[in-house]
């Protein structure tokens, strides 16, 4: 696997190892090449904001300096593709300045990426993961949820550990349909994705802890249970539990309630809960902003956080906020939080949303028209959980009502329901948006559609084409297509360009404003 470019050579995946080198055993091509990965880091300043210095970059490491070559290693393949693309640029011109025109920087892999189709893990690699459990431990309870481990369709993970002498079931309380396979990837979530999953390589040293925000419905839960469901798969024997904040604060409570009335023995009560959370491997904590208010929950966290953080035991945390916008939470936890990676998920576009409700038909094994697909792209925009509403409802009216046919009717009938206002996209012709267009900005349809680039012609073209998109059900190849043969980058940079002014332009908003209102009364 290789990347050509002025300053970038080439990148070598191999297997993952450790790095145990110390400071003092270094040879002279690896102190020369941690010199000058410094003075890269400095030069980056120049061109970089420091929160994407410390988010894409200083996790790097340089290996070594032969051949005018400076080799570094890198996470994961999807690291490397993020930074490749991000900031190539300004890599290449500092490479130059650095190591000269005939210099080269190497990139080295520590895993391969996400949605590579090679093995994670060669034949030859040095990395062991742990034994697996004898079945013979299997019972019929956990420790906190019950689970039947003959029954293959259950809900949740579980996976078998002697707890000391008994021979309890240790249940991991993950979803297993929550895996890295079926999460979309996008522009949205990408960084929270090679974050998670370098992680599973690598638990305990790697982004620890890892603390993941977002708005309600987009997807936090199901990305750190696929966390925990992919170092299960890599490391048979690890204690990967999941929880919410709710319930933590409810085992909690409840096991302060044991320990009055139980206070002679150790079996039952916070005693054993503590030695319970401080046992695992993995803890997973979902909502941590239902920790505000509750002192007593957040000191027992706070002991459990240190007793796991000091033993590189891996800790991950999801939020509906920035954790420094979360009230109520004493500091010294949340300096805690901060003390790993912190990654946000955003609202899905129109193309990612897209691709999840095409990937969600698929996974109920149903063909549905295009046009259904990008009708509720367009109409269902504020979560991944809504959208997921809305297809389930489909999926029920088809089945009940209308033997099993989806169409654009149903779809608009359901999706009216659950979130009100539909757009009536299938009246709104790009045909129609560009006459109307035209006519507003008062010059010709051919204008709009060749290939002029004065100030005004661009600008109108680019308002036709951000309609189009937001208006019609229409793919950005078939909008192109309906400009003059435009590629669907260029209908995307349209798309993006208006929506970003219309953000800080009233003078435009209020343009677009009064066209949609024209095209109403078509």
């Amino acid at each position: 696997m290789s990347k050509n470019s002025t300053a970038v050579d080439v990148k070598n995946v191999f297997p993952h190892k450790h790095d145990n080198e110390s400071s003092n055993n270094k040879t002279e091509s690896e102190l020369k090449a941690v010199s000058l990965w410094n003075k890269f880091t400095e030069l980056l300043s120049d061109s970089l904001k420091p929160s994407e210095i410390n988010t894409w970059f200083s996790v790097i490491v340089p290996k070594s300096f032969e051949d005018n070559t400076l080799t570094i290693k890198v996470p994961s393949e999807d690291y490397y593709s993020l930074i490749e693309s991000r900031y190539n640029n300004v890599i290449s011109k500092i490479s130059e300045t650095l190591l000269g025109p005939g210099g080269k920087l190497n990139y080295e892999i520590s895993q391969m990426g996400l949605f590579s189709n090679n093995d994670i893990y060669p034949e030859n690699s040095a990395v062991t993961s742990e034994p697996e459990t004898s079945k013979d431990s299997l019972t019929e309870t956990g420790p906190y949820n019950s689970y039947n481990p003959n029954d293959s369709s259950s809900y949740f993970n579980s996976v078998s550990i002697k707890e000391s002498d008994s021979e309890e079931e240790f249940n991991c309380n993950l979803n297993q349909k929550h895996v890295f396979d079926n999460f979309v990837k996008g522009d949205s979530n990408e960084l929270a994705i090679a974050a998670a999953y370098a992680i599973t390589n690598n638990p305990g040293k790697t982004y620890n802890p890892f603390f993941i925000y977002g708005g309600v419905g987009l997807g936090k839960t199901h990305l750190i249970q696929a966390i925990g469901n992919e170092i299960l798969k890599k490391h048979p024997g690890k204690k990967v539990y999941y929880t919410t904040a709710p319930d933590f604060t409810t085992q909690f409570t409840n096991n302060i309630a044991q320990s009055r009335i139980d206070f002679s023995s150790n079996k039952n009560g916070t005693k054993k809960l503590d030695s319970f959370y401080k046992s695992l491997d993995v803890l997973i904590l979902d909502d941590i902003q239902y920790l505000s208010g509750k002192e007593k929950t957040q000191d027992f966290m706070y002991q459990i956080f240190n007793t796991l953080y000091n033993q590189k035991k891996h800790i991950i945390f999801s939020s509906d906020k920035p954790v420094s916008q979360i009230k109520g939470i004493e500091e010294r936890l949340i300096s805690r939080f901060q003390w790993g990676i912190t990654t946000d998920i955003q609202p899905p576009n129109w193309e990612m949303r897209v691709a999840i409700i095409q990937n969600k038909f698929d996974e109920s094994d149903i063909d549905v028209p295009e046009e259904v697909v990008h009708f509720i792209a367009t109409n269902v925009k504020d979560s991944i959980r809504t959208i997921e509403g809305c297809i389930v409802g489909i999926i029920a009216d088809s089945v009940l009502r209308f033997k099993g046919e989806i169409n654009l009717e149903i779809a608009e009938n359901v999706i009216g329901r659950v979130v009100g206002n539909v757009r009536k996209t299938k009246n709104i012709s790009i045909e129609n948006i560009i006459y109307t267009v035209a006519n507003y900005y008062k010059i010709s349809e051919n204008q709009i559609l060749s290939r002029k680039r004065t100030k005004e012609i661009a600008q109108a073209r680019q308002i036709a084409m951000y309609l189009a998109k937001d208006l019609t059900t229409q793919t950005l190849e078939s909008i192109g297509l309906n400009f003059g043969g435009k590629d669907h980058a260029t209908v995307l940079y349209a798309f993006n360009s208006v929506s970003a002014l219309l953000k800080k332009d009233k003078h435009v908003s209020g343009q677009i404003a009064e066209i949609k209102e024209l095209l109403k009364n078509l």
